[in-house]
C-alpha cells in the first residue's frame, strides 16, 4: 500500500476531528431526549458551515427524527454531509469514500 503524502494526513486528521464532533453532538442531543435534531445546527455546532442552500443541495431535511433503538451514524445523514465536507474543504482529494460512491455523489459536477 503506498503511503499517503502529509497534506492528505491532515486533511483525514481534520475529518476525523470535525466528524467526531459531529458525532458527539448527535448522542449529546439523543441522550439529553431529543425526538428530532436540526442538520443545519448540529452541523454548524460541529464546525461544518452549512446554509439551507447546502440542505437542499444535498436533499437532506431540515430536521431528523431520533432512532434510539439504533446507533446515530445509521439513521443520522453524515455521508452526504461528508462528502461535502470533502469537497469543499479538500476538492484536490476525492471523498474517500468509494463504496457509497454512487448512492451520494450524484450531485457532483
Amino acid at each position: 500500500m503506498p503511503e499517503f503524502d502529509e497534506a492528505y494526513l491532515r486533511a483525514n486528521t481534520e475529518a476525523n476531528e470535525t466528524f467526531e464532533r459531529l458525532r458527539r453532538a448527535v448522542e449529546e442531543m439523543v441522550d439529553g431526549g431529543a425526538q428530532q435534531i436540526s442538520v443545519l445546527d448540529t452541523a454548524r455546532q460541529a464546525g461544518i458551515e452549512i446554509d439551507e442552500r447546502v440542505l437542499e443541495e444535498l436533499h437532506l431535511p431540515e430536521f431528523v427524527p431520533v432512532q434510539r433503538f439504533l446507533p446515530w451514524h445509521v439513521w443520522w445523514p453524515w455521508r452526504p454531509l461528508w462528502c461535502w465536507w470533502w469537497r469543499r474543504r479538500w476538492p484536490w482529494y476525492r471523498c474517500p469514500c468509494d463504496w457509497w460512491w454512487y448512492r451520494c455523489h450524484w450531485w457532483v459536477d
